[in-house]
């Protein structure tokens, strides 16, 4: 059957509109913005609900009982979503989407080769007029399907169906809060669905890391419902109220700046849960010891900070910086050895603070002494205010008076950045870089209780 409207000529009128409304968009009202969006927003849908039409009549042409005289093997393709991804230039994923709505729009393919009735005929119908977005009919369809294959009856099935369209016009509901209103009416039709769905998801909880040869680690992971929610609350709990950057002098004030994206924020918390959850008490030993990072680096390179480390079980070295981050302090234990295989310093028995040094210090600083900086002595690592190698500080000397805390990324930043920590009178101070501060004027940065005055 041949169609009346091209269209080609919709395509075309389409984008004369466009081309209008880009010259006069910076002239519109915030109301007739919002009205342009909506408008455009509709015709997309209805352009939408035409893919879903057209992939659903693909996926049944394509049939696998059809073989090689299918459509999408006639024309070369091993699937139908290779088919499509072609002809309209979409991702995979988003034609696999389509394909599955419109499939499950149409009915069964029956024996004589004729189609049953149409399953979800409101989502079609509602779908075809642009009322409905193809995500939330998506995820009505997805929720009632589940609920059809529970054994639930047609009737019950429909009435869900057009329980959720309803309500998904009446109240506006975006997509994301369609599928959670779909979610909660199927386990309040059928809530003894909730454990075998469980079960399937507990077989399909996984994690692999992998050594990739640039020398990250990289891997995937599914968690079952519980287990996000760990997840979760130790991320929130651990970056809340915030997390703070490295901050800069700005004249009389400070500026934060942290350039990490979320996702670096995330691997940053996950890693330190790790890590405190290694050096705990309760912890599993290995002959009689907790988790141990071996590091080799030649005495010459440590003496001088210079050069790079190697860590056990890994190709890629690790900057001198990182060495220095892992001898001054951490969860879990390193040991140094030199170029002939002596150890040069191993972490928990000479270098690390004692528990009650720790409880000094936090009664001294509050926390993390970087100005500004929130973190609870808690969540802190003990820095050597005078390095290892210096002068003043022979190897082995851990006393509180050269001791500050230092949350896990202030920590890190402070070993790769030109800022420097010292103690005088017994009380840290941050010295700026000459280029924040040409005098290096020592700051202040202790949050100790006994302090007269502010801290700068």
């Amino acid at each position: 059957m041949e169609i009346d409207v091209s269209l080609k000529e919709i395509a075309s009128d389409l984008q004369g509109v466009l081309g209008a409304a880009r010259s006069r968009l910076a002239g519109l009202s915030d109301e007739a913005l919002l009205e342009l969006m909506a408008d455009f927003e509709a015709v997309a849908r209805l352009a939408s609900a035409g893919g879903v039409l057209t992939a659903g009549e693909v996926a049944v042409r394509s049939r696998t009982e059809l073989g090689d005289e299918g459509l999408s093997r006639s024309q070369n393709f091993t699937s139908p979503v290779a088919l499509v991804a072609k002809v309209t230039g979409a991702s995979a994923r988003a034609c696999k989407a389509r394909l599955d709505l419109g499939r499950k729009l149409r009915g069964a393919m029956l024996l004589g080769g004729g189609e049953g009735p149409a399953p979800f005929r409101v989502v079609a119908r509602v779908l075809d007029e642009g009322v409905l977005g193809v995500e939330a009919a998506s995820a009505i369809v997805k929720q009632c399907g589940v609920l059809a294959d529970r054994g639930c009856s047609p009737e019950v099935v429909s009435l869900a169906e057009e329980t959720l369209v309803d309500q998904t016009i009446s109240c506006r509901l975006t997509a994301d809060e369609t599928f959670r209103a779909a979610i909660h009416l199927r386990e309040v039709i059928d809530p003894d669905g909730a454990e075998p769905r469980d079960e399937v998801l507990q077989m399909q909880r996984s994690l692999t890391i992998a050594l990739a040869p640039d020398g990250m680690y990289r891997g995937k992971f599914a968690l079952t419902p519980e287990q996000g929610g760990i997840w979760h609350a130790s991320i929130r709990a651990l970056q809340s109220p915030r997390v703070t950057g490295p901050r800069f002098v700005d004249g009389d004030e400070y500026a934060t700046a942290d350039g990490r994206t979320q996702a670096q924020k995330n691997a940053d918390t996950v890693t330190e849960l790790i890590a405190r959850a290694a050096g705990a008490d309760d912890m599993p030993r290995i002959n009689g010891a907790i988790a141990t990072v071996n590091v080799h680096m030649t005495l010459d390179d440590l003496e001088k900070g210079r050069g790079v480390g190697w860590i056990d079980g890994l190709d890629q070295p690790i900057p001198a910086s990182t060495v220095e981050q892992l001898r001054c302090t951490s969860p879990t234990a390193t040991t140094l050895f030199g170029d002939k295989g002596e150890v040069l310093y191993h972490g928990k028995t000479k270098r690390l603070f004692t528990p009650a040094q720790n409880r000094a210090l936090a009664a001294r600083d509050g926390g993390c002494v970087w100005p500004s900086c929130d973190r609870p002595p808690s969540y802190c690592e003990t820095h050597h205010a005078n390095e290892w190698v210096s002068d003043d500080h022979p190897p082995g000397r851990t006393d509180i008076d050269n001791g500050v805390l230092l949350c896990h990324f202030h920590h890190s930043h402070l070993h790769k950045s030109p800022w420097k920590l010292t103690m005088q009178g017994g009380m840290p101070h941050l010295i700026p870089p000459r280029w924040v501060d040409t005098e290096q004027t020592p700051i202040p940065t202790t949050r100790r209780r006994t302090i007269q005055r502010p801290a700068a």
